[in-house]
């Protein structure tokens, strides 16, 4: 089963309300000097079914990134995992976006998922330098962990964290139950990434309730919000979210990624819409929202 997915049946059962936050994030929000980015999207930009929804009917696969991108201001790159990708298609990519879009590349399973990290000093050379081309285009950096990382493993983290070149923008996912304590993280992590200056994942999904902390070590984060195709819950689950962002951005919040995803991604275009349309006005924000392909036929997705 998918991480920390759970039946329709159970989602009436969970308790989806925001933990309260650790007061250690409210000194490293205070640190901050106010909102410089929020970016908001999806895990994929290659959904067919978005078809005469998101993109205009007919549009070839070779064309979805540059209309995903046109509705879109970031997109949390997931193919990365599984490739680093060569010199020609980061420049593509680079080419077929807007001013102000950004990718977030997740770091390649060779690496995240085979131990020690610290070991494969020449394949994380080649993707820090490849997705590097991507310039400003280039947004934060994405470590997802395995469960199997545990806290005593926080030593080859730190080396691995300290090769990186100065100014790497990364977040980092932790899995182990033993990270977490009361939906905050564990002394020795949290210290860990305050003195790297790395930034952390908030994992927000209906069975794994325990990764959801609310411990920043800085004012930047990314956020990964695991829906249920629209259920009732998800609306409470973000405007949960919205709230306390509006908190964070009053404290000095400097930067936000926020990744919707939907079983099957069908459904995430939907829920970002509703996620932008509250968010605006709650935070003083004016974010472009999407606009559906044929706005009289698509009233039903709202």
């Amino acid at each position: 089963m998918e991480f920390g997915k759970v039946l329709p049946s159970e989602l009436a059962h969970i308790e989806f309300k925001l933990p309260q936050d650790d007061p250690r994030t409210i000194q490293a929000l205070k640190r901050g000097h106010g909102l410089k980015r929020f970016g908001v999207g999806a895990p994929v930009w290659g959904a067919k079914t978005w078809l005469g929804k998101v993109y205009p009917n007919g549009t070839g696969p070779k064309d979805f990134l540059s209309h995903y991108a046109r509705q879109f201001n970031s997109i949390e790159l997931n193919t990365t995992h599984y490739r680093i990708p060569d010199r020609e298609t980061i420049e593509r990519w680079q080419a077929t976006t807007p001013e102000g879009f950004r990718f977030c590349p997740k770091f390649p399973q060779e690496i995240s998922h085979h131990f020690p990290l610290s070991g494969r000093e020449s394949l994380v050379k080649e993707f820090v330098g490849a997705v590097m081309g991507l310039g400003n285009r280039l947004g934060m950096s994405f470590l997802q962990l395995p469960p199997t990382f545990a806290p005593e493993d926080l030593g080859d983290l730190a080396r691995f964290l300290k090769q990186l070149p100065a100014g790497f923008s990364i977040a980092v996912e932790v899995r182990h139950p033993a990270f977490f304590r009361e939906h905050r993280l564990r002394d020795e992590y949290y210290d860990l990434m305050q003195t790297a200056g790395a930034h952390v994942v908030i994992t927000d999904v209906a069975g794994r309730r325990d990764v959801l902390h609310l411990s920043l070590p800085t004012p930047r984060l990314m956020v990964r919000l695991i829906g249920n195709d629209l259920h009732p819950t998800d609306d409470v689950r973000i405007s949960d979210w919205i709230a306390r962002l509006q908190s964070w951005l009053k404290l000095g919040l400097e930067e936000v990624e926020f990744f919707i995803h939907q079983p099957g991604d069908t459904t995430a275009p939907d829920l970002i819409a509703k996620f932008i349309d509250q968010l605006n006005p709650a935070c003083g924000l004016s974010l472009k929202n999407w606009e559906p392909m044929n706005q009289g036929e698509q009233l039903g997705f709202f």
